[in-house]
């Protein structure tokens, strides 16, 4: 045997090997996820009820409800969340359609609703594993980036119970590796084809996600007009851009389709549900009545002061972005908050230090992708947080974590680039380094249990 085919040998193996380590790690947290889904048999997720309108109505009349049908139309807000993609209450219908076959308990019933967040959860794990291997190679560093992903308290609770969230964090994992696959093969057929079904699902999932729609589309198209061989070739752009735009209108054209013949050519559903809460809402919560800042005739800066300043808007969504739950009554220990501050403000502090190679645009007279990529990336870190702080200010005020968990990709690989260019340059011992970095790792999923215990707590006390 030559030493050719003995490497290769060694490769398929250790490549074998590592793939069996990372079904195992998502396996495991699949199951974690699981066992917060089972630990409440009331719905009593932040909107879980509202959202089980709809599965209710899909497992009964397996037909898709539209968003004014009066059966599901919820009596305060006098409209139902039909109106958007409810994708994920799909396949909740379909899991509850066949536990039904075996038992009508319903707690049983609501956990096999749960399970579809379940699965998009274990979905954004592998692809953040994938994501993991391209943008952070040292297997430590990895890992590292793969445990504040996978195990955020708010992260597996939305993994947890019935809602859109956990599909939206989903499609930014398969939106962001299909950043990488474009980049590393020149947005190839089977990049752009990635591409256009994580744009799909992006669509079909959360409103706050759609930042990604608008940087993949920057991004797309000035890599291959200036980082290409062939400079500002728009023929190619046009070619590769219509393939995505083809895999996309495949996926998710027809829900826009649909919407706009119910609702009067209105795709997003957005002013037929506004339309549909006037009609139906609670006196006080029609939109043309409800209280918010913006109707209240406040100044900009002035809306800035009191929500920074007076209500501490940014205090509590960090808070519920690291973890609240059961309709934000739920708390972790403080010193589970410090020390994820204390976690991003190292990442903060190393990635300031590394600013000039992280964001650098141009070397030797040439585009770089990976400065493109990187500025894109906080592109998409940014916009989840702008559309949350707009929506407290001009539609409800409601400072929850969740509304920003789009960023939860890009943040965290901001976060491990920061803290990792730190440890590399203070601690040249590669043992004590190695040591640090797993410490890391050990504290995350420390802070995961300890927020699964005090959920716990919490649901045996209801049940």
């Amino acid at each position: 045997m030559t030493k050719i085919q003995t490497r290769d040998m060694t490769t398929g193996s250790a490549q074998k090997r590592q793939l069996a380590i990372d079904l195992i790690f998502v396996g495991l947290a699949a199951v974690f996820f699981l066992l917060w889904a089972w630990q409440s048999s009331y719905m009593d997720g932040p909107d879980e009820l509202m959202r089980y309108d709809i599965v209710n109505y899909l497992v009964e009349h397996w037909s898709l409800p539209r968003g004014d049908d009066p059966s599901i139309i919820n009596p305060i807000w006098g409209f139902s969340y039909a109106f958007q993609p409810y994708i994920p209450h799909i396949f909740s219908a379909l899991f509850i359609r066949v536990a039904k076959l075996f038992t009508e308990d319903m707690h049983i019933l609501i956990f096999a609703g749960r399970l579809a967040s379940v699965f998009f959860g274990a979905g954004t794990v592998w692809f953040t594993i994938k994501i993991a291997r391209k943008l952070l190679p040292a297997k430590a560093d990895g890992w590292i980036f793969i445990f504040l992903v996978t195990f955020l308290p708010q992260m597996v609770y939305l993994n947890s119970y019935m809602n859109c969230e956990s599909m939206a964090i989903f499609s930014t994992a398969v939106i962001v590796y299909s950043w990488i696959a474009g980049l590393e093969r020149k947005w190839d057929l089977k990049s752009c084809i990635w591409l256009g079904v994580g744009l799909a699902l992006c669509a079909l999932s959360y409103v706050t996600a759609y930042g990604f729609l608008l940087c993949s589309f920057f991004l797309f198209c000035l890599t291959i007009l200036l980082c290409q061989d062939k400079k500002w070739d728009f023929k190619s752009m046009i070619q590769k851009g219509l393939v995505v735009l083809a895999v996309f209108l495949l996926l998710a054209g027809w829900w826009f389709i649909r919407n706009a013949i119910l609702y009067q050519g209105d795709f997003l559903g957005l002013t037929a549900r506004d339309i549909c809460g006037e009609l139906h809402a609670q006196d006080a919560f029609k939109p043309s009545k409800h209280w918010t800042i913006k109707m209240s005739g406040v100044s900009a800066s002035e809306a800035l002061k009191m929500l920074f300043w007076e209500w501490k808007w940014h205090s509590d969504t960090f808070k519920s972005f690291i973890g609240i739950f059961k309709e934000m009554a739920v708390l972790l220990p403080t010193i589970c908050y410090t020390i994820y501050k204390l976690i991003f403000a190292v990442g903060i502090l190393g990635c300031i230090i590394e600013i000039p190679k992280l964001l650098a645009l141009r070397k030797d007279g040439k585009w770089l992708e990976k400065g493109l990529f990187n500025w894109f990336m906080i592109l998409a870190l940014i916009i989840p947080n702008i559309l949350n702080l707009y929506a407290s200010y001009a539609i409800d005020y409601q400072p929850q974590g969740r509304y920003s968990m789009p960023m939860l990709i890009p943040l965290m690989y901001f976060t491990v680039y920061g803290i990792t260019a730190l440890l590399d340059r203070l601690i040249k011992n590669k043992l004590a380094n190695l040591v640090l970095k797993i410490l890391i790792c050990v504290i995350v999923l420390g802070i995961s249990f300890v927020g699964f215990w005090s959920y716990r707590v919490a649901c045996l006390a209801m049940n």
